[in-house]
């Protein structure tokens, strides 16, 4: 997704010992960028080792959880949604997104609030690959289309994707 950037060196007696070790890391350290989110960090999960370079996998992201205690504010309200969907090239994913409104939101509001956010989500994930989903959620152009769709039922102070992880496709056995 990034591109072949080195993300650190850790130290190791046999390679087979870093696969499956998790690496987090801000989108600017991996870029080398300043990016206007700087309260974003990638989790990157070690899959392939060969000699001496470790290949890694996209595994989600998460928002730092003082910024997102710093956006909640009294006589406010906070929506908060989470489901699961599947991309366009067939992964699937946990999305968690939290919207701040400016004052507080009636209980019907709050469910249209929730209700956009989640069609917004859904329908960009079925449109869009894997890559070019992450890349819409890292540089916040899915939270400001939510944003821009939600302002209209309610004052919105801020959206953001607080949360991206693969989810585990479960299949249901029959008679269970």
């Amino acid at each position: 997704m990034f591109g072949d950037v080195k993300a650190g060196e850790t130290v190791a007696d046999s390679p087979e010992k870093l696969i499956g070790r998790r690496v987090e890391m801000t989108v600017d350290e991996l870029t080398g960028r300043l990016i206007k989110n700087t309260n974003l960090k990638l989790v990157l999960e070690i899959d392939e080792v060969d000699h001496n370079k470790a290949h890694t996998r996209f595994i989600g992201h998460k928002v730092d959880g003082d910024y997102l205690r710093s956006l909640a504010r009294k006589r406010s309200s906070k929506v908060d949604s989470n489901i699961d969907v599947v991309t366009k090239d067939g992964e699937n994913l946990r999305v968690k997104s939290s919207s701040f409104t400016l004052k507080k939101a009636s209980e019907s509001q709050i469910r249209q609030i929730r209700k956009i956010m989640e069609e917004v989500i859904r329908s960009r994930a079925g449109s869009l690959e894997l890559n070019k989903y992450l890349h819409e959620i890292i540089l916040g152009k899915l939270s400001s289309d939510i944003y821009k769709v939600a302002k209209k039922v309610y004052s919105v102070r801020r959206v953001e994707i607080t949360k991206t992880e693969r989810a585990v496709a479960t299949a249901i056995a029959p008679g269970a």
